[in-house]
């Protein structure tokens, strides 16, 4: 009979099926298969037969025990349950739903079993807080690797743009509702103009009412104040400054100097020199202008105007060591009388270049020293003059400017080695008040303007006689062109 008896098959014992989920994976890692209804039905039937004996539950345990050490031998149990050790099903009613054995192995997986006290009495056993916490952090990190897909990417990308939108809304400074003076756009508030009246206009000179010279007369200032510094005070009444007006030229060179400017300046160049004399037409049509002004009614006392016809003889005395000194003396042609007689020193000039105008100005300061005692004119009675000068002079004297206009036509009679000849020139001239421009220059340290205001007028003077003889000989040309 025991070799008719097939080989024995250990039965599962409760704890076998206590400790059965111990061994499972965690849930995370894999989930649970659900059992056969073969080993379902086996489980089932042991717990039955060890339910009715605690004492076999407990050999059932040895018995596991010892089948685990020994595989090969054979145990009391397989000898006790007949039947070959198949366990047998038929006793007892038992109905068995595959369903809910379905639904138990779910909620198993979802729900750790709660702890009991009791082993035995068929209930899960204790599982650990750290399990728990375990299962809930798995569950948490299943969270996050759910959103950790493209559209939950999406969406916190989408959320991180808005959050930086509220920031930079936020982050701009508060509106004002009144902007600040400089974010303002310019308007023009002044209405001090609008309110002038052009029917009735009332102009100041300047902010502060003076006209400021310009860097030309400032220039004419300062250098007739440097010229007068140097000369000695007992010689500074002998002062003679006068303005000639003609064209600029260097050295034999009859054409006038073309430098690169565009407006009126003073000339440096060594070699430079005027030629003074103006056309016969010009200098006649001026004689005529001037005249006309003088006899105006509204100018009526303001011009003092002289004739003279004189002869001016040069003379050049002083030994040939010495410094040549040059006598003039003047002739009435009239009488024959000596009306003058003076030594001429050259000073200084300055040149002023007029690129507009037709003609040049010279501004010269000069000293007539009167000769002394010891040189009569009768010692020169003998004497060949170096030159000979006939002039026929008109003279208009404006006391209110302190300025004397001389248009004088010349006859120079040259007294060469070979030959004698006569050239006529048309010069006109102006000259300044002596004493009154050094009472300004001794007075100048308690009054500038009386100074600058006399060399400024001089000035302006001859700007008005240049003037005037540019627009005679344009107006002359022009004549010419049409006839």
């Amino acid at each position: 009979m025991s070799q008719s008896k097939l080989a024995p098959k250990r039965a599962l014992s409760l704890e076998d099926l206590v400790h059965h989920d111990d061994r499972l994976e965690t849930p995370i890692e894999r989930a649970p298969k659900p059992l056969p209804s073969e080993e379902i039905k086996k489980r089932l039937s042991v717990d039955e037969l060890s339910g009715s004996d605690h004492q076999g539950n407990s050999e059932a345990h040895e018995r596991h025990t010892s089948d685990t050490r020994y595989p090969d031998d054979e145990t009391d149990t397989d000898d006790d349950a007949g039947n070959g050790g198949d366990v047998v099903f038929g006793n007892g009613n038992f109905k068995f739903n595959y369903d809910e054995q379905e639904k138990q192995a779910k909620d198993e997986v979802r729900e750790p079993p709660e702890e009991t006290d009791a082993v035995g009495e068929g209930t899960p056993p204790k599982i650990e807080e750290s399990h728990k916490k375990d299962l809930k952090a798995a569950e948490i990190h299943d969270i996050f690797q759910e959103k950790s897909s493209l559209q939950s990417k999406r969406n916190a990308i989408k959320k991180d743009l808005n959050l930086l939108k509220e920031i930079a809304v936020t982050a701009k400074p508060s509106r004002y509702k009144v902007a600040p003076v400089w974010a303002q756009k310019w308007r023009p508030t002044v209405k001090a103009l609008q309110n002038v009246n052009p029917q009735d206009l009332k102009i100041d000179a300047s902010f502060t009412n003076i006209i400021p010279d310009d860097d030309l007369t400032k220039s004419v200032q300062d250098w007739v104040y440097a010229t007068i510094v140097s000369i000695p005070p007992d010689q500074r009444q002998y002062i003679e400054m006068e303005m000639k007006f003609g064209i600029i030229v260097e050295g034999s060179d009859s054409n006038r100097v073309n430098p690169p400017v565009s407006s009126q300046s003073v000339y440096t160049e060594i070699d430079g020199h005027l030629t003074p004399d103006v056309d016969q037409r010009v200098f006649e049509e001026l004689n005529k202008y001037v005249k006309g002004l003088s006899e105006l009614s509204e100018y009526t006392g303001k011009f003092n105007m002289i004739e003279s016809h004189t002869v001016d003889s040069l003379y050049r005395v002083g030994l040939s060591t010495q410094r040549p000194r040059f006598l003039r003396m003047s002739r009435d042609l009239k009488t024959d009388r000596v009306g003058e007689f003076i030594e001429k020193r050259h000073i200084s000039q300055l040149l002023l270049y007029s690129p507009k105008d037709s003609y040049d100005v010279k501004i010269s300061i000069n000293l007539e020293l009167p000769v002394p005692e010891n040189d009569p004119p009768e010692k020169f009675k003998n004497q060949t003059p170096v030159n000979t000068r006939t002039k026929d002079r008109i003279s208009y004297i404006h006391n209110d400017s302190c300025t004397r206009m001389d248009i004088t036509k010349v006859a120079n009679h040259n007294q060469g080695v070979k030959q004698r000849h006569t050239e006529t020139t048309h010069e006109v001239e102006l000259e300044v008040n002596t004493a009154s421009l050094l009472s300004a220059f001794e007075n100048i340290a308690t009054d500038s303007k009386t100074y600058a205001a006399i060399l400024r007028t001089f000035l302006n003077n001859g700007t008005i006689i240049r003037r005037k003889l540019t627009s005679l000989s344009y107006e002359i040309f022009e004549g010419q062109k049409k006839a």
